[in-house]
Protein backbone atom coordinates (compact mmCIF):
# COMPACT_ATOMS: atom_id res chain seq x y z
CA UNK A 1 0.00 0.00 0.00
CA UNK A 2 3.07 2.38 0.44
CA UNK A 3 4.19 1.95 -2.63
CA UNK A 4 1.17 2.44 -4.25
CA UNK A 5 1.01 5.68 -2.42
CA UNK A 6 4.57 6.49 -3.11
CA UNK A 7 3.98 5.84 -6.97
CA UNK A 8 1.02 8.40 -7.14
CA UNK A 9 3.05 11.14 -5.56
CA UNK A 10 5.67 10.81 -7.74
CA UNK A 11 3.22 10.70 -10.83
CA UNK A 12 1.64 14.01 -9.29
CA UNK A 13 4.92 15.46 -9.11
CA UNK A 14 6.33 14.54 -12.33
CA UNK A 15 3.01 15.68 -14.11
CA UNK A 16 3.73 19.37 -12.50
CA UNK A 17 7.02 19.75 -13.64
CA UNK A 18 6.19 18.44 -17.29
CA UNK A 19 3.05 21.13 -17.36
CA UNK A 20 5.30 23.93 -15.93
CA UNK A 21 7.88 22.84 -18.74
CA UNK A 22 4.89 23.06 -21.31
CA UNK A 23 4.18 26.54 -20.25
CA UNK A 24 8.14 27.68 -20.50
CA UNK A 25 8.68 26.24 -23.45
CA UNK A 26 5.48 26.93 -25.51
CA UNK A 27 4.53 30.11 -23.44
CA UNK A 28 0.84 28.53 -22.45
CA UNK A 29 0.24 29.87 -18.78
CA UNK A 30 -1.83 28.20 -16.83
CA UNK A 31 -5.78 28.34 -16.63
CA UNK A 32 -6.70 31.67 -15.86
CA UNK A 33 -8.32 31.68 -12.63
CA UNK A 34 -12.49 32.95 -12.64
CA UNK A 35 -11.38 35.91 -11.09
CA UNK A 36 -9.16 36.91 -13.79
CA UNK A 37 -11.00 36.03 -16.00
CA UNK A 38 -14.30 38.34 -14.60
CA UNK A 39 -11.32 40.84 -14.35
CA UNK A 40 -10.81 40.34 -17.91
CA UNK A 41 -7.19 40.29 -18.04
CA UNK A 42 -4.95 38.77 -20.99
CA UNK A 43 -2.86 35.72 -21.37
CA UNK A 44 0.33 36.67 -21.68
CA UNK A 45 1.65 35.65 -25.08
CA UNK A 46 5.20 34.37 -25.29
CA UNK A 47 7.20 36.19 -28.15
CA UNK A 48 10.72 37.06 -29.22
CA UNK A 49 12.15 40.70 -30.12
CA UNK A 50 14.94 42.09 -32.23
CA UNK A 51 16.74 45.55 -32.48
CA UNK A 52 16.95 47.94 -35.07
CA UNK A 53 20.33 48.48 -36.36
CA UNK A 54 22.57 50.23 -38.64
CA UNK A 55 24.00 47.46 -41.29
CA UNK A 56 26.45 48.76 -44.47
CA UNK A 57 26.30 47.00 -47.47
CA UNK A 58 27.86 46.95 -50.65
CA UNK A 59 26.31 47.79 -54.32
CA UNK A 60 26.78 44.21 -55.17
CA UNK A 61 23.56 42.64 -56.27
CA UNK A 62 22.63 39.25 -57.29
CA UNK A 63 19.52 38.16 -58.95
CA UNK A 64 18.42 34.99 -61.19
CA UNK A 65 17.55 35.49 -64.78
CA UNK A 66 16.82 33.66 -67.96
CA UNK A 67 18.70 34.32 -71.05
CA UNK A 68 16.53 35.07 -74.62
CA UNK A 69 17.79 35.81 -77.98
CA UNK A 70 18.34 39.63 -78.34
CA UNK A 71 16.17 39.96 -81.36
CA UNK A 72 13.27 37.50 -82.57
CA UNK A 73 10.54 37.40 -85.24
CA UNK A 74 7.75 35.28 -86.15
CA UNK A 75 8.10 35.12 -90.23
CA UNK A 76 4.80 35.36 -91.81
CA UNK A 77 3.21 36.09 -95.40
CA UNK A 78 2.26 38.92 -96.37
CA UNK A 79 -0.75 38.05 -98.73
CA UNK A 80 -3.05 35.35 -98.71
CA UNK A 81 -2.53 31.95 -100.36
CA UNK A 82 -2.07 28.17 -100.30
CA UNK A 83 1.82 27.33 -99.02
CA UNK A 84 3.78 25.77 -101.67
CA UNK A 85 7.30 25.15 -100.19
CA UNK A 86 9.24 25.50 -96.74
CA UNK A 87 12.80 25.68 -97.84
CA UNK A 88 14.18 25.52 -94.17
CA UNK A 89 13.72 23.09 -90.90
CA UNK A 90 14.09 24.22 -87.28
CA UNK A 91 17.63 24.34 -86.64
CA UNK A 92 19.07 25.81 -89.80
CA UNK A 93 20.61 28.59 -89.65
CA UNK A 94 19.89 31.30 -91.85
CA UNK A 95 21.30 34.53 -93.15
CA UNK A 96 19.14 38.14 -94.10
CA UNK A 97 17.67 37.68 -97.77
CA UNK A 98 17.83 33.91 -97.65
CA UNK A 99 14.13 31.92 -98.83
CA UNK A 100 12.32 30.58 -96.23
CA UNK A 101 9.42 29.66 -98.23
CA UNK A 102 6.97 30.07 -101.28
CA UNK A 103 2.94 30.34 -101.57
CA UNK A 104 1.42 29.69 -104.97
CA UNK A 105 1.39 32.31 -107.78
CA UNK A 106 -0.86 30.45 -110.69
CA UNK A 107 -3.68 32.98 -109.73
CA UNK A 108 -1.26 36.35 -109.43
CA UNK A 109 0.15 35.25 -112.92
CA UNK A 110 -2.87 35.40 -114.50
CA UNK A 111 -3.96 38.49 -113.33
CA UNK A 112 -0.52 39.61 -113.92
CA UNK A 113 -1.39 39.11 -117.66
CA UNK A 114 -4.43 40.39 -117.51
CA UNK A 115 -3.32 43.89 -116.40
CA UNK A 116 0.09 43.71 -118.39
CA UNK A 117 -2.69 43.54 -121.42
CA UNK A 118 -4.58 46.08 -119.77
CA UNK A 119 -1.35 48.39 -119.91
CA UNK A 120 -1.11 47.63 -123.73
CA UNK A 121 -4.34 48.35 -124.85
CA UNK A 122 -4.12 51.82 -122.44
CA UNK A 123 -1.08 52.48 -124.61
CA UNK A 124 -2.64 51.48 -127.68
CA UNK A 125 -5.58 54.35 -126.82
CA UNK A 126 -3.06 56.97 -126.20
CA UNK A 127 -1.17 56.58 -129.57
CA UNK A 128 -4.76 56.57 -131.28
CA UNK A 129 -5.69 59.74 -129.36
CA UNK A 130 -2.43 61.25 -130.01
CA UNK A 131 -2.77 60.72 -133.74
CA UNK A 132 -6.35 61.89 -133.45
CA UNK A 133 -4.84 65.32 -132.18
CA UNK A 134 -2.78 65.65 -134.50
CA UNK A 135 -4.94 65.62 -137.40
CA UNK A 136 -7.41 68.08 -135.88
CA UNK A 137 -4.79 70.30 -135.30
CA UNK A 138 -3.64 70.10 -139.03
CA UNK A 139 -7.29 70.68 -139.78
CA UNK A 140 -7.54 73.48 -137.75
CA UNK A 141 -4.48 75.63 -138.70
CA UNK A 142 -5.49 75.02 -142.76
CA UNK A 143 -9.67 76.25 -141.50
CA UNK A 144 -7.87 79.05 -139.78
CA UNK A 145 -5.71 80.25 -143.13
CA UNK A 146 -9.61 79.43 -144.88
CA UNK A 147 -11.43 81.34 -142.60
CA UNK A 148 -8.97 84.85 -143.00
CA UNK A 149 -9.91 84.26 -146.99
CA UNK A 150 -13.22 83.43 -146.11
CA UNK A 151 -13.58 80.29 -147.59
CA UNK A 152 -15.11 78.59 -144.79
CA UNK A 153 -17.77 79.78 -142.13
CA UNK A 154 -17.12 81.11 -138.56
CA UNK A 155 -19.65 78.63 -137.69
CA UNK A 156 -17.51 75.45 -139.24
CA UNK A 157 -13.91 76.11 -137.73
CA UNK A 158 -15.75 76.67 -134.39
CA UNK A 159 -17.06 73.19 -134.84
CA UNK A 160 -13.55 72.47 -136.10
CA UNK A 161 -11.95 73.79 -132.69
CA UNK A 162 -14.42 72.03 -130.57
CA UNK A 163 -13.33 68.91 -131.51
CA UNK A 164 -9.94 69.83 -131.12
CA UNK A 165 -10.28 70.36 -127.60
CA UNK A 166 -12.53 66.46 -127.58
CA UNK A 167 -9.48 64.68 -128.86
CA UNK A 168 -6.98 66.27 -126.51
CA UNK A 169 -9.44 65.65 -123.66
CA UNK A 170 -9.86 62.19 -124.51
CA UNK A 171 -6.24 61.90 -125.41
CA UNK A 172 -5.80 63.36 -121.14
CA UNK A 173 -8.11 60.60 -120.00
CA UNK A 174 -6.20 57.52 -122.45
CA UNK A 175 -2.97 59.48 -120.48
CA UNK A 176 -4.68 58.83 -117.33
CA UNK A 177 -5.64 55.36 -118.17
CA UNK A 178 -2.37 54.25 -118.67
CA UNK A 179 -1.09 55.54 -115.86
CA UNK A 180 -3.64 53.59 -113.77
CA UNK A 181 -3.10 50.32 -115.87
CA UNK A 182 0.43 50.59 -114.97
CA UNK A 183 -0.63 51.26 -110.94
CA UNK A 184 -2.69 48.08 -111.30
CA UNK A 185 0.54 46.23 -112.74
CA UNK A 186 2.74 47.32 -110.09
CA UNK A 187 0.49 46.60 -107.23
CA UNK A 188 0.07 43.08 -108.90
CA UNK A 189 3.98 42.81 -109.18
CA UNK A 190 4.32 43.71 -105.65
CA UNK A 191 1.91 41.04 -104.35
CA UNK A 192 3.90 38.52 -106.74
CA UNK A 193 6.80 39.12 -105.12
CA UNK A 194 5.24 38.99 -101.89
CA UNK A 195 4.68 35.44 -102.17
CA UNK A 196 8.19 34.85 -102.16
CA UNK A 197 9.37 35.00 -98.16
CA UNK A 198 12.86 35.52 -97.07
CA UNK A 199 14.16 35.88 -93.86
CA UNK A 200 14.58 39.03 -92.28
CA UNK A 201 17.15 38.96 -90.04
CA UNK A 202 20.54 36.33 -89.39
CA UNK A 203 19.93 33.94 -87.20
CA UNK A 204 18.77 30.25 -86.21
CA UNK A 205 15.24 28.85 -87.23
CA UNK A 206 13.76 28.16 -83.61
CA UNK A 207 10.41 27.04 -84.74
CA UNK A 208 8.56 25.82 -87.80
CA UNK A 209 4.96 25.95 -87.82
CA UNK A 210 3.09 24.90 -91.01
CA UNK A 211 4.16 22.54 -93.65
CA UNK A 212 3.55 23.48 -97.66
CA UNK A 213 -0.22 22.58 -98.46
CA UNK A 214 -1.31 25.15 -95.23
CA UNK A 215 -3.55 28.13 -95.60
CA UNK A 216 -0.66 31.15 -94.75
CA UNK A 217 -1.67 34.92 -94.12
CA UNK A 218 -0.62 37.91 -92.81
CA UNK A 219 -1.51 36.61 -89.44
CA UNK A 220 -0.46 32.93 -89.95
CA UNK A 221 3.33 32.50 -88.85
CA UNK A 222 5.47 30.25 -90.94
CA UNK A 223 8.64 30.35 -89.10
CA UNK A 224 10.41 31.79 -86.25
CA UNK A 225 13.90 32.76 -86.61
CA UNK A 226 16.44 34.11 -83.21
CA UNK A 227 19.37 35.71 -83.61
CA UNK A 228 21.56 33.88 -81.16
CA UNK A 229 25.25 35.29 -81.65
CA UNK A 230 23.96 38.01 -79.25
CA UNK A 231 21.85 36.75 -75.86
CA UNK A 232 19.96 39.31 -73.71
CA UNK A 233 18.63 38.86 -69.50
CA UNK A 234 16.39 41.18 -68.71
CA UNK A 235 16.81 41.30 -64.25
CA UNK A 236 14.73 43.09 -62.03
CA UNK A 237 17.00 45.46 -59.69
CA UNK A 238 16.19 47.68 -56.63
CA UNK A 239 15.63 51.08 -56.60
CA UNK A 240 18.75 51.55 -54.34
CA UNK A 241 20.87 50.10 -56.75
CA UNK A 242 19.49 51.50 -59.83
CA UNK A 243 21.37 54.71 -60.20
CA UNK A 244 24.37 53.18 -59.53
CA UNK A 245 24.22 51.34 -62.63
CA UNK A 246 25.01 52.86 -66.43
CA UNK A 247 24.57 51.52 -69.58
CA UNK A 248 28.12 49.87 -70.52
CA UNK A 249 28.21 49.24 -67.01
CA UNK A 250 29.99 45.35 -66.81
CA UNK A 251 28.08 41.95 -65.47
CA UNK A 252 29.18 38.27 -64.48
CA UNK A 253 27.12 36.18 -65.76
CA UNK A 254 26.94 32.56 -64.34
CA UNK A 255 25.31 29.93 -65.97
CA UNK A 256 24.80 26.41 -64.12
CA UNK A 257 24.33 24.70 -66.70
CA UNK A 258 27.78 25.02 -68.30
CA UNK A 259 29.93 24.73 -64.66
CA UNK A 260 32.08 27.52 -66.29
CA UNK A 261 33.17 30.68 -64.72
CA UNK A 262 31.24 33.49 -64.99
CA UNK A 263 30.91 34.77 -68.32
CA UNK A 264 31.43 38.75 -69.28
CA UNK A 265 28.14 40.86 -69.88
CA UNK A 266 27.22 44.44 -70.25
CA UNK A 267 24.42 46.68 -69.45
CA UNK A 268 22.50 47.75 -72.42
CA UNK A 269 19.06 49.53 -71.06
CA UNK A 270 17.60 50.44 -67.84
CA UNK A 271 14.24 50.61 -67.43
CA UNK A 272 13.31 54.31 -66.39
CA UNK A 273 10.40 53.46 -64.14
CA UNK A 274 10.43 51.46 -60.82
CA UNK A 275 7.12 49.13 -60.06
CA UNK A 276 5.26 50.12 -57.41
CA UNK A 277 4.85 46.68 -55.93
CA UNK A 278 8.14 45.35 -56.36
CA UNK A 279 10.00 48.55 -56.27
CA UNK A 280 12.63 47.36 -58.90
CA UNK A 281 13.22 48.63 -62.12
CA UNK A 282 14.40 46.31 -64.95
CA UNK A 283 17.80 46.38 -66.01
CA UNK A 284 19.10 44.52 -69.94
CA UNK A 285 22.06 42.79 -69.75
CA UNK A 286 23.15 41.71 -73.12
CA UNK A 287 26.39 39.10 -73.69
CA UNK A 288 28.26 37.33 -76.94
CA UNK A 289 27.25 34.21 -77.85
CA UNK A 290 29.42 33.71 -80.84
CA UNK A 291 30.61 29.90 -80.38
CA UNK A 292 26.78 29.27 -79.56
CA UNK A 293 27.37 27.56 -76.24
CA UNK A 294 24.59 29.18 -74.95
CA UNK A 295 20.70 28.95 -76.00
CA UNK A 296 18.00 30.99 -75.27
CA UNK A 297 15.85 29.75 -71.94
CA UNK A 298 18.99 28.48 -70.07
CA UNK A 299 18.73 29.79 -66.67
CA UNK A 300 21.35 32.23 -65.31
CA UNK A 301 22.51 34.32 -62.15
CA UNK A 302 23.33 37.79 -62.89
CA UNK A 303 26.20 39.56 -60.52
CA UNK A 304 26.27 43.54 -60.83
CA UNK A 305 28.79 45.51 -59.07
CA UNK A 306 28.94 49.34 -59.08
CA UNK A 307 31.76 49.57 -56.82
CA UNK A 308 30.01 51.39 -54.33
CA UNK A 309 28.45 50.91 -50.22
CA UNK A 310 25.40 51.98 -48.44
CA UNK A 311 24.60 52.56 -44.97
CA UNK A 312 20.94 51.60 -43.84
CA UNK A 313 19.31 51.37 -40.98
CA UNK A 314 17.38 47.72 -40.82
CA UNK A 315 15.06 45.32 -38.47
CA UNK A 316 14.57 41.42 -38.75
CA UNK A 317 12.42 40.33 -41.66
CA UNK A 318 10.75 38.31 -39.56
CA UNK A 319 9.07 41.56 -37.57
CA UNK A 320 7.49 42.80 -40.72
CA UNK A 321 3.59 42.35 -41.08
CA UNK A 322 0.71 43.83 -42.61
CA UNK A 323 -2.54 45.26 -41.02
CA UNK A 324 -5.56 47.23 -43.12
CA UNK A 325 -3.20 47.17 -45.83
CA UNK A 326 -0.69 49.50 -43.58
CA UNK A 327 3.05 47.98 -43.09
CA UNK A 328 4.35 47.92 -39.50
CA UNK A 329 5.66 46.17 -36.80
CA UNK A 330 4.47 45.29 -33.19
CA UNK A 331 6.48 47.24 -30.35
CA UNK A 332 6.80 46.85 -26.69
CA UNK A 333 5.45 49.36 -24.26
CA UNK A 334 6.25 49.88 -20.61
CA UNK A 335 3.17 47.67 -19.21
CA UNK A 336 4.60 44.59 -21.88
CA UNK A 337 1.44 45.44 -24.15
CA UNK A 338 2.07 44.60 -28.23
CA UNK A 339 1.58 48.74 -29.68
CA UNK A 340 1.45 48.52 -33.57
CA UNK A 341 3.35 51.16 -35.07
CA UNK A 342 3.24 51.58 -38.78
CA UNK A 343 6.51 51.97 -40.95
CA UNK A 344 7.95 52.80 -44.67
CA UNK A 345 10.51 50.22 -45.78
CA UNK A 346 12.87 50.24 -48.74
CA UNK A 347 15.02 47.15 -49.93
CA UNK A 348 14.42 43.77 -48.53
CA UNK A 349 18.15 42.15 -47.91
CA UNK A 350 17.49 38.69 -47.06
CA UNK A 351 16.52 38.34 -43.38
CA UNK A 352 17.28 42.23 -43.21
CA UNK A 353 14.00 45.22 -43.84
CA UNK A 354 15.28 48.46 -44.74
CA UNK A 355 13.49 51.06 -42.62
CA UNK A 356 12.84 54.63 -44.75
CA UNK A 357 10.98 56.24 -41.54
CA UNK A 358 8.68 54.49 -38.22
CA UNK A 359 11.42 53.55 -36.54
CA UNK A 360 15.25 54.73 -34.88
CA UNK A 361 18.15 52.80 -34.36
CA UNK A 362 18.16 50.67 -31.36
CA UNK A 363 14.30 50.24 -31.45
CA UNK A 364 13.07 46.45 -30.02
CA UNK A 365 10.42 45.26 -32.23
CA UNK A 366 8.22 42.03 -31.98
CA UNK A 367 9.89 39.24 -34.22
CA UNK A 368 8.26 35.61 -33.26
CA UNK A 369 5.10 35.70 -32.42
CA UNK A 370 4.15 38.60 -34.09
CA UNK A 371 1.69 37.27 -36.91
CA UNK A 372 -0.23 35.78 -33.93
CA UNK A 373 -0.52 39.29 -31.61
CA UNK A 374 -3.32 41.69 -31.95
CA UNK A 375 -2.69 45.53 -30.98
CA UNK A 376 -2.82 45.80 -27.19
CA UNK A 377 -2.16 42.15 -26.50
CA UNK A 378 -0.04 41.34 -23.01
CA UNK A 379 3.18 39.98 -23.93
CA UNK A 380 5.97 38.09 -22.53
CA UNK A 381 9.42 37.88 -23.72
CA UNK A 382 11.33 35.06 -23.81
Amino acid sequence: MKKLVFALVVAVVVGLVGWRLYEEVWGVAADPSPDQLSMGQNIPLLVEVGEVQYHTFSSRFEAPGELRPRRSVEVMSRISGYLREVTVERGDEVRQGDLIATVEDTDLLQQLGRAEAGVEVARATVQREEATRRNLEIQVSRYRTLREANLVSEQELEDLESRLRASEASLALAEAQVRQAEATLRELQVQHAQTRIYAPLDGIVGERYVDPGALVGPSTPIVSIVEVAYLKTVVPVTEDIVPQLRPGLGATIEVPALGSPGLRGFVTRISPVVATETRTADVEIELENLQRRLMPGMFVKVILDAGQTRRSLMMPRAALLTQGGQQGVYLLNDQMRAVFQPIQIGVIEGNLVEIRSGLAEGTRVITTGAQNLNNGDLVRVR
